[in-house]
């Protein structure tokens, strides 16, 4: 009775062994399957891809993911660049239909298109990067650019000669403006008395145009000129390098990536004010991949999250400068210094004097 009980628990056990191990194995075989097939849809801004700022370094995000589930280009993902919003709609609606896993808006300026599509197309899934829909199948993607702004304005007021400053921006929408009072607040943290000159292109993909602001800048005396104007501020590269040839020092501020080779080989990029645009496509990919999809969330990725910050690349700093960054970066993680984003907060923002962490005693055995 009891060897035949024995040999009765011990087949038991074996088959719930086996069968468990046949459902995990079918588990991640389905998981598997779910990641092969998975396929991404990315409406990018008109102007394109390479464009060295912000759409460059939303692609390069995306690949970074790619390469990390060993996805393929034009099969996992794919991209479009459409001229103008109507066609912009209409690439959302394609990706739509063909029943996409997760489709993307790139740009602020397409916050109406994206909210329009996804309240018709209500079984798919939509992510917006740098902009708000709220909508329960949407996921906005924002970050905080005053903040990498701030930092950047430590820099400038820190390493100006003439105390004048230069801001070029795209478009004065609110979003660009956010980027000029963070700019403005970490200047006036310097050096209340050092001038800020704003001046706007009313476009982002005008190389030209960035090239004549910045030309009308440095000659009214700018010696350091912080562009956020997308591909139009490619133009400031060229009009500094240039006049940097001519014996003139001048610098540039890149944004949203580290366009310190855009300075190149005259070396006029003092630092970039950048977005890890890679952070939250990765974020968001991933939990949808795995069954999370963010619908109706809005993330905020700022110091704190690791999500924005000035560029590696600091060989035109100097040791003062770096200290004074990381500082004043330290401050605003902690909550000490709150960055103004709009023009009422910076009406009434103060400059915060920064104050050095607390280092942490080492506790010390006795006996």
């Amino acid at each position: 009775m009891g060897k035949r009980f024995f040999q009765m628990v011990s087949i038991t056990i074996l088959a719930t062994i086996t069968l468990t191990s046949c459902s995990n194995r079918n588990n991640n075989v389905t998981d598997l399957d779910k990641t092969k097939d998975f396929k991404i849809g990315f409406v990018m801004s008109k102007t394109e891809v390479n464009d060295k700022g912000f759409n460059q370094a939303v692609w390069e995000g995306v690949q970074k993911t790619g390469k990390k589930y060993k996805w393929k280009e034009n099969k996992n993902y794919v991209k479009a660049n459409p001229s103008n919003d109507k066609d912009f709609k209409k690439q959302l609606v394609k990706y739509a239909k063909k029943d996409y896993d997760l489709i993307f808006g790139v740009g602020y300026s397409y916050q109406n298109a994206i909210s329009d599509v996804a309240k018709k197309e209500k079984k798919s899934n939509f992510a917006l990067i740098d902009g708000i829909v709220e909508r329960p199948n949407v996921v906005s993607i924002t970050y905080r650019e005053e903040q990498s702004a701030f930092l950047a304005g430590i820099v400038a007021g820190m390493n100006t000669k003439s105390m004048k400053i230069g801001f070029v921006g795209g478009t004065k929408s609110t979003f660009i403006k956010r980027f000029e009072y963070g700019f403005k607040a970490g200047i006036m943290s310097i050096d209340p008395k050092i001038k800020v000159l704003t001046k706007y292109t009313n476009t982002f993909d005008q190389p030209d145009q960035g090239s004549k602001l910045a030309s009308s800048l440095y000659k009214d005396g700018v010696d350091i000129i912080f562009q956020v104007a997308g591909k139009t501020g490619l133009g400031v590269f060229s009009e500094a390098k240039k006049l940097k040839k001519s014996g003139k020092n001048v610098w540039v501020i890149g944004v949203d990536r580290d366009q310190y080779k855009e300075g190149l080989p005259e070396n006029v990029t003092l630092t970039s004010a950048i977005k890890r645009i890679d952070k939250g496509v990765d974020e968001v990919i991933t939990k949808t991949l795995k069954g999370n999809f963010q619908g109706g969330r809005i993330l905020r990725f700022g110091i704190k999250e690791n999500g924005v910050g000035l560029s590696k690349q600091n060989k035109n700093l100097n040791k003062d400068t770096k200290e004074q960054v990381q500082l004043y970066k330290d401050n605003v993680k902690s909550g000490k210094i709150e960055v103004p984003k709009t023009k009422e907060e910076f009406d009434k923002f103060a400059p915060v004097k920064p104050e050095k962490a607390e280092s942490k005693k080492k506790k010390v055995k006795i006996g």
